[in-house]
């Protein structure tokens, strides 16, 4: 590969902020590591005007990992008390601050883009990525979302292995919760991608751009929690060396 490219900010750029999902925040570095997927997913589009799915992904792979790995420490370390279905099925689906987009411009720009090419298509392969720099405070609030959904799995899981007398490996922990909330078969021996998670938040992040939508709300919070209830506690902790 060659030399990277100083990223291009455009109007509506968003340079940061401070969340706290699951017990962390700012002091363990979860805001930061929100930020760099926004930064990362902002910069590709912006460098690239049209970009591949795969360009995009590989963009946000990494910064999505560190997202993971933050907030499962963050779980392990202070869980929130989501460790029954019900409560992680509620807590998943408080809503959320709704984003407020760059400015009236962005707003009607990414609106009328999504309109054109359809919210659930805009990830196709000759999508003009622009659409993610006018989005780019709703795409910070939706990966802030995400983070937050990340580290209720996390808590959940956490809480129910304890109570099954198993200590959680950080790493089987990250690589359950990813995968429930990306909705694939759950094997914590099986890496995720995690540009998965990123390009989900983006796209809801677009949707979220669209009026009468629901915003950066987490979808299917019942599903989500109902996913998590059936991980075995068993699998969660590090085979014997």
């Amino acid at each position: 590969m060659g030399a990277s490219r100083p990223v291009q900010r455009a109007p509506g750029w968003y340079r940061g902020g401070t969340v706290s999902p699951a017990g962390g925040g700012a002091r363990d570095g979860i805001g930061d590591a929100v930020v760099s997927v926004v930064r990362a997913a902002v910069g590709a589009a912006g460098q690239a005007g049209r970009a591949t799915v795969d360009t995009l992904s590989e963009a946000v792979e990494s910064p999505s990992r560190a997202v993971a790995r933050r907030v499962t420490a963050g779980a392990l370390a202070v869980p929130r008390p989501v460790g029954e279905p019900e409560a992680l099925a509620t807590a998943l689906a408080r809503q959320p601050r709704a984003p407020a987009l760059g400015g009236a411009t962005g707003a009607a720009f990414a609106a009328r883009v999504a309109r054109r090419i359809g919210p659930l298509r805009f990830l196709a392969r000759r999508t003009p990525m622009w659409l993610i720099v006018a989005a780019a405070p709703a795409v910070h609030a939706s990966v802030t979302r995400g983070a937050e959904e990340l580290g209720l799995v996390a808590s959940h899981l956490v809480l129910r292995a304890r109570q099954a007398g198993v200590q959680p490996d950080p790493d089987r922990l990250r690589r359950a919760a990813v995968q429930v909330v990306c909705r694939v078969p759950v094997d914590p021996e099986v890496e995720p991608h995690h540009a998965r998670l990123a390009l989900g938040w983006i796209e809801r992040a677009v949707r979220a751009a669209l009026p009468l939508s629901s915003g950066v709300a987490t979808a299917d919070p019942g599903g989500i929690a109902a996913a998590a209830a059936a991980v075995p506690a068993s699998t969660l902790t590090a085979p014997p060396a």
